[in-house]
């Protein structure tokens, strides 16, 4: 499961969408963030592509925690916007693995208080 959420990471910095949406089983569902209606199928690649179209970059800033089938993750992201701004997140992501080692559910937990906008 560690392996899966560096592979994510590592795809979502180099801007490889479609590397970092093949961590999903064909069923999951993506739910960024919490409380949002969970994207399913040809959607997800759509929303990450969407995301993280002006360049993203992604960083642990803690452990990854693994119970049972799950893993838990903090991670920092810094996504360019239009004018010259840069939206930072502190973000904890919970990934939900089926028994072949695919993601059934991802949920992305942050709120306003977790967010800030830079200038660059």
């Amino acid at each position: 499961m560690k392996k899966i959420v560096d592979q994510y990471l590592a795809a979502i910095n180099t801007g490889d969408m479609q590397s970092a949406t093949n961590i999903y089983a064909d069923n999951a569902a993506v739910e960024d963030p919490v409380g949002t209606e969970p994207k399913r199928g040809d959607d997800i690649l759509q929303f990450y592509t969407a995301a993280f179209s002006n360049g993203a970059k992604v960083e642990l800033t803690g452990p990854v925690r693994i119970s049972a089938k799950a893993a838990a993750f903090p991670f920092r992201a810094e996504i360019k916007q239009p004018a010259n701004k840069l939206l930072i997140v502190d973000v904890i992501d919970i990934f939900e693995f089926d028994d072949a080692g695919k993601v059934v559910k991802m949920t992305a937990h942050f709120g306003p208080s977790n967010i800030t906008v830079r200038d660059i």
